[in-house]
């Protein structure tokens, strides 16, 4: 939309809808408005890539400690089991 606004000439018609009506919207307004709205979506997406980066780094964090765990139990189950065997032999 931008790139229209830019390309037509300053005497160009612009029209915005409002609901079911097209009203007449000066060029300058109408960029303005695109501007902003191009600005606040940028906003949006380096917010949700902040959120999306924040999630990731917690995601690591619990596969790290659950892969922690994941040995523990391991260790133990292996301790278990030369307990056993040598009750076993006894």
């Amino acid at each position: 939309e931008l790139e229209i606004c830019e390309k037509e000439s300053s005497d160009a018609t612009i029209y915005k809808q409002v609901g079911p009506v097209l009203l007449k919207h000066d060029l300058s307004d109408a960029t303005d408005t695109i501007e902003k709205r191009l600005e606040f979506i940028s906003g949006e997406i380096k917010k949700t890539e902040g959120l999306i980066s924040k999630k990731e780094g917690r995601y690591e964090e619990l596969g790290k400690a659950i892969q922690e765990m994941q040995n523990a139990m391991q260790k133990a189950a292996v301790e278990a089991a030369k307990v056993a065997a040598q009750q076993a032999a006894s």
